[in-house]
């Protein structure tokens, strides 16, 4: 079996740092507010504004 760092699918890590978070993972309002209109539950907005 190939390993996975061979793969197009290398996963995520287990932790992020918080200098991740802080160099602007967060998405744009205007994305947020597209989102919104686009779905009808708190569970699809946060799975569509990831995705994003």
């Amino acid at each position: 079996m190939t390993s996975i760092d061979r793969t197009a699918y290398q996963g995520f890590a287990r932790m992020v740092s918080g200098k991740e978070l802080v160099d602007g993972s967060a998405p744009a309002k205007d994305e947020v507010l597209w989102a919104r209109e686009k779905t009808t539950t708190a569970q699809h907005l946060l799975a569509l504004v990831v995705w994003l």
